[in-house]
């Protein structure tokens, strides 16, 4: 008797690869568990609510050395003991704070870039906002209140019977439409027009013609109506073909038929200069079409150029530098089908602030060393050492020793847009969409400088930006989870694929995503294991990576506690702890005690078709033993066409190996073995063999 011995699951989950063409110790499935150290599959722990936040009052999530922060612009409300609110409050002292973009501690207080309802950025270091940093960008905001599909419409024409008499001579000997015969024999009149006309309609609709029609009576009046939808038919006239004393009046053409047709905005302009990349079609709801405004504004490359976000159904427009030139710039819509935005006239630009003596507010900050660096658009901004909030230079602050920035666009093309910035080794990483620039910096400015670029890499989700180790940096970029690290004794930076297996899943999950969706995207090391999260709101991708056991290894996680799924908003790493915010509740991963907790999470294992060595010989398989911990369900999937096809062969509770096998006989070429778990507590898959006689 042969066996088909699965040994571990170090490959995991591996998507390069046809699932009958991928080696054993690979998946084609692995969710909600991970790959061990031992390269086995083991069930994670559980997802557990551990703080319930004050409803709509707060948003974020972050911690200093004390304990979890969130935050708000309105007065404190009543926290849970263990989490602590923050105040953030606009210039103005009434728009709301809508987002957290990102946040770094200094000297164990909290710096956070913030964006409000009108989609301005600013700056707070202890819940105080930075006078050096304003958003002088022109602004003006619309919502998007209305809109929607018009269904396809049937063209329809008509005739009216007015004479005839009951004769086997006097028939509607045909009906046609654009050449095509519409009924299949003559029609007798009945000596009644409105009989007749019911005796014709019933012969319409009782005969199949290419294309269909069919037909209604209403008196003498016969309407006939084309089947497809579309306007293929309309100005046709039906022709009817009339023997003996018949006769018809009032001949109607085909009239009425559309294409669907949904409402959309045509274009949008800004003092006469189109902003949009492409028409904007109504799409789902009023505030998934406002996202898809913000990024056709986004994508598109105007002069002068603008940008966008969105706070629900509501877009804010902004120039993409400040200053007051767009100042009373009018903004004019283009809607079509009854799309419907609230203001659509008089909607001007205001606001826009001359840069003065501050700076326009970035969208990153970073403490490295004893300065905060900040992304903002091309450049790169530093704060005095050891002052947080002074970015302003020497010449006009002379506290701020050391402050400063850098146009890194003046270095290398595609640094227009800065995303990130990230310790890399003794340099800093600054990365934009399509380049990375890694720089040298110092306390003082004259001494940066820059080390080595690496062009069409990068990135558009900044929090996904994450050091793995002492000398690599994770991030996810277009085609997929990328690491950027020394490639040899001279600390030469190199892009290497850590996230080919899954990079299919990935550039797939992208392509779903809005601008600020992929913005949301979160990187982090879960600490009690060192394993790389790479955090969506409905989808952990999770890397295993143990060097030892030589195990680099990817599996998935579905956010949910026993099954009932939840969003992730934001997420963080604090004492030794993953935090997770979902809506106004906030979930720790594996529970606040010692010992991780699990629950009836059913994770689930599909390894490749296996058809040991022999693809295309038959073989007749006995049996199958598994060497596990915990209930799993056994299934067998055969057909690598339909790998949605599986039997189920029984449950398993432990290790099978000696004497309870079980038995399973059926002939295929291939097998794939597919376990999912079972009930509450830990569990684990180490190995696994199938028995089988003949394929040689």
């Amino acid at each position: 008797m042969g066996t088909i011995w699965l040994r571990d699951i170090k490959g995991g989950l591996d998507t390069r690869r046809m699932a009958e063409a991928l080696p054993g110790g690979s998946a084609i499935r692995a969710n909600d568990g991970h790959i061990t150290r031992g390269g086995e599959f083991e069930q994670r722990p559980a997802f557990v609510d551990a703080y319930t936040l004050p409803a709509a009052q707060t948003i974020g999530l972050a911690f200093d050395n004390s304990g979890l922060y969130v935050f708000g612009d309105g007065a404190a409300p009543t926290m849970p003991r263990g989490v602590t609110y923050q105040r953030l409050q606009h210039p103005d002292g009434t728009t709301p704070l809508t987002r957290i973009l990102n946040f770094d501690l200094y000297q164990k207080k909290i710096y956070v870039v913030a964006e409000f309802g009108d989609g301005t950025i600013y700056h707070f270091y202890d819940g105080t906002r930075i006078a050096d940093w304003q958003d002088g960008r022109a602004r003006v905001s619309f919502t998007v209140t209305g809109g929607g599909l018009q269904p396809a419409t049937h063209a329809s024409g008509s005739f009216t019977i007015n004479g005839g008499s009951a004769s086997i001579v006097n028939t509607f000997g045909d009906i046609k439409v654009n050449g095509v015969s519409i009924i299949g024999a003559p029609v007798q009149h009945t000596g009644d027009n409105t009989t007749s006309a019911a005796a014709v309609a019933s012969a319409v609709n009782s005969y199949s013609s290419v294309p269909e029609y069919t037909a209604t009576s209403l008196g003498a009046v016969v309407t006939i109506v084309a089947t497809a939808t579309g306007p293929a038919v309309n100005g046709l006239s039906p022709v009817v073909t009339l023997n003996g004393d018949t006769s018809i009046t009032a001949i109607t053409a085909f009239a009425g038929g559309a294409d669907a047709v949904y409402s959309s905005l045509t274009d949008l302009t800004v003092n006469g200069v189109s902003i949009l990349a492409a028409a904007v079609d109504w799409t789902t709801s009023n505030a998934a079409t406002a996202q898809a405004i913000a990024d056709s504004i986004n994508t598109y490359a105007s002069v002068p150029d603008y940008t966008a976000s969105v706070v629900d159904n509501k877009v804010n427009l902004l120039a993409a530098n400040p200053g007051t030139g767009s100042n009373g710039y009018a903004v004019a819509f283009t809607l079509a089908n009854g799309m419907v935005v609230t203001p659509s006239v008089g909607v001007v630009l205001a606001n826009g602030l001359a840069p003065g003596n501050v700076f326009q507010s970035g969208s990153f900050a970073k403490t490295v060393g004893s300065k905060v660096y900040v992304a903002n658009q091309e450049f790169l901004n530093f704060s005095g050492i050891r002052r947080p909030t002074g970015f302003q230079t020497e010449a006009t602050e002379p506290l701020n020793v050391g402050a400063g920035f850098i146009d890194m666009s003046t270095e290398y093309a595609g640094s227009e847009a800065l995303q990130a910035i990230a310790k890399y080794l003794q340099y800093i990483a600054v990365l934009a969409a399509r380049v990375i620039q890694i720089w040298y910096v110092d306390p003082d400015p004259d001494l940066n400088k820059p080390a080595q670029v690496l062009p069409n890499t990068g990135t558009r989700s900044p929090r996904s930006v994450t050091n793995f180790g002492d000398s690599d940096l994770f991030y996810l970029d277009e085609s997929g989870v990328r690491s950027l690290r020394s490639r040899d004794a001279s600390t030469a930076a190199s892009t290497t694929d850590v996230g080919i297996p899954i990079d299919t899943l990935i550039v797939a999950k992208l392509a779903t995503l809005s601008t600020l969706e992929r913005s949301r995207v979160i990187g982090l090391i879960e600490p009690t294991a060192g394993r790389f999260w790479l955090i969506f709101a409905d989808e952990i991708f999770v890397l295993s990576f143990f060097a030892g056991s030589k195990i680099s290894a990817w599996s998935t996680y579905t956010p949910a506690i026993n099954g009932e799924a939840f969003d992730i908003d934001d997420a963080v790493v604090f004492n030794k702890k993953v935090y997770l915010r979902s809506g106004d509740a906030i979930k720790v991963f594996g529970g606040l005690g010692a010992s991780p907790v699990y629950d009836a999470t059913e994770p689930e294992l599909w390894v490749p078709y296996l058809d040991a060595d022999s693809p295309a010989v038959s073989k007749d398989f006995k049996a199958i033993d598994v060497a596990c911990e915990g209930s799993w369900e056994v299934r067998v999937a055969l057909e690598s066409t339909d790998q949605a096809a599986s039997d189920k062969v029984g449950i398993v509770t432990k290790t099978t190996y000696n004497g309870d096998t079980l038995p399973w006989e059926h002939s295929a070429t291939h097998v794939s073995l597919r376990f999912k778990g079972v009930g509450s507590g830990a569990k684990k898959i180490a190995a696994a063999a199938i028995h089988f006689e003949g394929g040689k």
